[in-house]
């Protein structure tokens, strides 16, 4: 029958969950042998939702995951989620029916060149085959430095489209063991590569600050007193970007791209710059722009690199200070998102925490400090409001039965609210906080200042604890930090099903406090 093999092949690599939204057709069929080959069929209410469960699940559990829907308007559907995937790095397959290039019938219903919608950011389109290790082809080509998603039509076509490695010729640093060895306070700043190098395990054992990318977060354990916390290029006067790293005489930034930061001047004055050898560029961003090429880091460059890393000791008493000064400057608030992020982490401590985007997030980066990166997902390159639902029920669905958290504002809830009703399917113990205060609120700031009308950022309170409770989630109202608490003990005693607690941010004070981290 067709594609057992295909199915077959995907579960020979441990893939096991397929999301998506199918038709009657080739998409159904192919649903089919993969039940049959021993995977599960989750039906999404929208189809860019299952290609973010899809990416979520994959980064978590380092197994293939995929979307699947039908040609044309379904494919236009999931492509806002193979887009939201292809800004942070988290592989996917993606599958759709699709009308064979040599179509001859004259047949034009829901038509729609894939190839000219999303060729542009995936790391691949391909037509289908199920010939030995075409599965495994697939995997591969999504999770090479930078990982993203695949896309598959269920066709057979001999045009495909991979992302093709960057022409330019890396810059060579010469002298950059010359410069290291006479550092005296050298400081590092690593990119997501982080996550998924060799060197990424010792980074533990330095004694130097070490920064990240907002995008590799808890690529360092952020307990450990040398981790430094988040460097974007925009950080505030008190955050430790702009305290600390004016101390050190030397950055190296490792897999640091322009994707993962904000500002596009070099961090610092002094930087030597490193990158994977042989690196796929991103489709979705462009090159560098910091005004120099990263020379390519070999394994046996890096293993020297950290050897003479390992040698330096500076900065233990100035990170912990830079920390100290920051959460001085912010405790003024005590119903701040700071104070909520420090309670739920007490309360979970082994929860995975899933962030949308929002003022909130800017708080996430500084005080919700994680252990491992598979600890924190997120859209921190792409900033894709209401992403955040997806990425949380495919972390929830892997991470089960350990807790997971989606930090969401009241602008980014409203975008798939419907879909948590498979939390509820599903029984994920999953807790979804809404940050309510009431605005587009990362957006109101910049309104306020320059005069302009607030009216199309109010965000009017529609009941949502009731729409919540008739899907089946439980509920809580917090008005404070006490009753915050309260509510997550509540859910935690009942064994933390499926719910949701809004907590109220005053939000004149919210804008302000958050204007002084960025």
């Amino acid at each position: 029958m067709a594609y057992e093999s295909f199915a077959q092949q995907f579960a020979a690599l441990g893939g096991r969950r397929i999301f998506g939204v199918p038709g009657g057709g080739p998409s159904l069929e192919l649903i089919t042998q993969i039940e049959n080959a021993g995977g599960s069929f989750i039906a999404t209410g929208h189809e860019a939702v299952a290609a973010l469960m899809a990416g979520a699940h994959a980064r978590q559990t380092g197994k293939p995951a995929a979307c699947i829907t039908i040609k044309g308007p379904g494919f236009m559907n999931l492509s806002p989620g193979l887009l939201c995937n292809s800004y942070e790095g988290y592989p996917c397959l993606s599958i759709s029916e699709a009308y064979p290039p040599d179509e001859s019938t004259g047949r034009r219903h829901k038509w729609l060149n894939h190839l000219d919608v999303a060729s542009t950011f995936l790391r691949g389109m391909h037509g289908f085959s199920e010939i030995h290790g075409a599965v495994e082809s697939l995997w591969s080509e999504a999770t090479q430095e930078c990982p993203g998603p695949v896309h598959m039509d269920l066709v057979p076509r001999s045009e495909s489209v991979r992302e093709m490695p960057r022409s330019m010729v890396n810059a060579t640093q010469p002298d950059w063991r010359k410069q290291l060895a006479a550092a005296k306070c050298p400081a590092l700043l690593v990119g997501t590569w982080a996550t998924r190098s060799a060197w990424g395990a010792r980074l533990a054992a330095l004694q130097i600050p070490v920064f990240t990318t907002a995008a590799a977060k808890g690529a360092l354990s952020e307990h450990l007193p040398h981790c430094a916390g988040i460097c974007t290029g925009d950080g505030k006067p008190n955050t430790p970007e702009k305290t600390l790293l004016p101390q050190a005489d030397l950055l190296i930034c490792l897999g640091v791209r322009s994707g993962e930061m904000l500002s596009p001047s070099a961090p610092h004055a002094n930087t030597l710059w490193f990158d994977a050898p042989g690196l796929h560029e991103q489709r979705v961003f462009p090159d560098n722009v910091f005004g120099t090429r990263a020379s390519d880091l070999s394994d046996t460059d890096a293993a020297e690199l950290f050897d003479t890393l390992q040698e330096k000791c500076w900065g233990i008493e100035a990170t912990i200070t830079a920390h100290a000064v920051l959460d001085n400057a912010m405790s003024g608030w005590d119903d701040s998102p700071r104070t909520a992020m420090y309670a739920v982490a007490a309360r979970l401590p082994d929860a995975a925490h899933i962030v949308d985007t929002g003022n909130f997030t800017v708080w996430a980066e500084h005080f919700l400090r994680v252990k491992h990166s598979l600890d924190l997902t997120g859209t921190p390159n792409g900033r894709y409001l209401g992403a955040g639902v997806g990425y949380a029920l495919g972390t929830a669905l892997a991470r089960a039965p350990k807790p997971s958290v989606l930090w969401i504002g009241d602008g980014g809830i409203r975008a798939n609210l419907a879909e948590l009703s498979l939390a509820v399917d599903h029984q994920l113990p999953l807790l979804v906080l809404v940050m309510r205060d009431g605005y587009l609120g990362s957006i109101r700031g910049r309104a306020r200042k320059l005069g302009w009308s607030q009216q199309p950022l109010k965000l009017p309170d529609h009941r949502l604890l009731r729409v919540a409770e008739a899907m089946g989630l439980a509920t809580w109202d917090a008005p404070n930090m006490a009753t915050l608490d309260s509510a997550i003990q509540q859910w935690q005693h009942a064994g933390t099903p499926p719910a949701l607690i809004e907590y109220h941010l005053a939000p004149d004070i919210y804008v302000d406090m958050t204007e002084q981290l960025r």
